[in-house]
């Protein structure tokens, strides 16, 4: 009798590794390429979606054109893309990387100038980051994240850019930027979108929208994953009121283009 309970107990067991080795097995998998920016938001997203679906998630978040760059080079791997700007989910889909039909634009952003929290600046006017009260002033790069490409087109529609080129300098990615100008001297101001801006900084003003193109974000699947169905469930949470709930509470612009 104890040798057949014996028995009934590694039976039992052994069909309990393999329903769990089954379900690990039916678990998909879905990568995302997010632009810095959403990188906060879109964790939250993922947890809250993981919650009833068991698929595993692989992040990269790194600027727009990297990501980009990479899609297109074969250095990185996606099923889903988030661009922060429209000119490099252009870029994907011009190299046959997305069907320009599947893109959608779910929420947008604002620009702000901002100095380290403990900066003794207080009320700077825009025009006066090209007084001497500034001495350096932080951008995304222009050629790679988009933030750097708004905030050097308001520089530039608001005849400053000549005045204050001598004082850019550029991070690769904004999070980085954050970084950077929390341990800045008070000298120094960045400018980034709103919603990465951190408790170790202080705003000064938003940027006026008229000095830049729109700040939106696009998403969209790579063509070799579009008919997958966890990408196509992935897909239409992300449009949930849900996630706009999550979206909107981190700062971002929920309402449609």
């Amino acid at each position: 009798m104890k040798h057949a309970f014996h028995r009934f107990l590694l039976i039992s067991f052994g069909y309990l590794i393999c329903a769990a080795l089954f379900s690990i097995a039916q678990a998909g998998e879905l990568k995302l390429a997010l632009a810095n920016s959403t990188c906060d938001a879109m964790e939250k997203a993922v947890d809250l979606y993981r919650a009833n679906n068991p698929v595993k998630f692989t992040l990269s978040c790194k600027s727009s054109g990297l990501l980009a760059k990479g899609l297109r080079g074969g250095a990185l791997n996606a099923d889903i893309f988030v661009s922060a700007d429209r000119e490099w989910m252009d870029f994907v889909v011009e190299s046959g990387l997305v069907s320009a039909d599947r893109v959608f634009s779910p929420w947008g952003n604002s620009l702000v100038a901002a100095v380290p929290k403990n900066s003794p600046i207080q009320g700077l006017d825009w025009q006066e980051l090209a007084s001497d009260k500034i001495t350096v002033i932080l951008i995304g790069d222009p050629s790679t994240a988009p933030f750097g490409r708004y905030a050097k087109e308001a520089l530039e529609a608001s005849g400053l850019w000549e005045r204050v080129k001598g004082k850019i300098q550029t991070r690769k990615n904004i999070e980085l930027l954050a970084e950077s100008l929390a341990t800045s001297s008070a000298s120094t101001a960045g400018i980034l979108f709103k919603t990465n801006l951190t408790g170790q900084l202080r705003q000064l003003h938003s940027v006026r929208m008229s000095l830049h193109s729109p700040i939106r974000y696009y998403m969209a699947p790579l063509k070799a994953s579009a008919g997958n169905a966890e990408v196509t469930g992935f897909l239409k949470f992300m449009q949930s009121n849900a996630v706009k709930d999550i979206f909107r509470a981190e700062g971002f612009d929920v309402s449609m283009p």
